[in-house]
């Protein structure tokens, strides 16, 4: 496990109290200093062209004169007591509500093919809750390789239950902008127990070990070279994703536990 320091949370978390009806697919993302939320309605895979999509993040200030280039200046409204800047691309079908929570913070909620957008991301933005507990996970600790640290966590629901989780982790003294590795589980259905291997000839891959009846696997994913080495190779990442066990009530979010 890591420490607070680890977590950043100098950034606020959050969590939303309402999302628009039949938006069952979400990803929730803890990385250093950015926390994100992406719900959609379509496939179980991910949005696609002329999916509804709404996406929360919380992180360092952005330029919204560079990331909106081309979009339409709306009036500032006003989210939570600050002042929020409303953005549309209607040519793509993107609206976009940007404010300051705190110095050197900044919220954006995008939506994508939704109605009524700017009321809509008014009501998601006015009912963010603000806290200060980061994601959990619904599988208890094992140890990554040897020289990483803690880069990420992200929880994936699909239909409205939980579909993968796993923790992401940087090798120490990588140069590459993202992790190296994942250590998680995932909801493998009728999956049958014992090993499972997706992988390039490389060695770059997913490894899934799944457990009785075979709901369940433990899934390590290399995602560098220098990922795979520190894993001990394609050998140890199985033993790796072997070690991962559930929590006891996996079902029950609050029996999970932190990163």
């Amino acid at each position: 496990m890591h420490g607070r320091n680890d977590l950043d949370l100098v950034r606020p978390l959050f969590r939303t109290d309402w999302l628009p009806d039949g938006m069952t697919h979400r990803t929730c993302a803890s990385h250093r200093g950015e926390r994100s939320l992406i719900a959609w309605e379509g496939p179980l895979t991910g949005p696609m062209a002329g999916s509804r999509v709404l996406s929360v993040r919380v992180g360092s200030a952005v330029d919204t004169s560079a990331t909106h280039r081309g979009w339409r200046r709306g009036p500032d409204v006003s989210v939570q007591g600050r002042t929020a800047q409303l953005c549309a691309d209607p040519n793509h079908g993107h609206t976009s509500l940007t404010w300051q929570h705190r110095p050197g913070t900044t919220v954006t909620v995008l939506g994508t093919n939704l109605p009524a957008p700017a009321r809509t991301l008014r009501r998601i933005a006015d009912g963010l809750v603000w806290t200060e507990e980061p994601t959990r996970v619904p599988f208890l600790a094992v140890a990554p390789a040897d020289g990483a640290r803690w880069e990420t966590t992200v929880v994936d629901w699909r239909d409205g239950r939980w579909h993968r989780a796993r923790c992401g982790y940087r090798v120490i003294g990588a140069a590459g902008p993202h992790e190296d590795l994942t250590v998680g589980v995932v909801r493998t259905g009728t999956t049958a127990a014992g090993p499972a291997v997706d992988a390039a000839p490389g060695g770059l891959g997913a490894y899934r070990v799944g457990g009785p009846g075979g709901e369940f696997a433990g899934e390590v994913v290399a995602l560098t070279i220098r990922g795979l080495a520190a894993l001990g190779g394609p050998d140890g990442a199985l033993a790796l994703a072997a070690a991962v066990r559930l929590v006891g009530r996996p079902g029950d979010e609050s029996t999970w536990r932190l990163p």
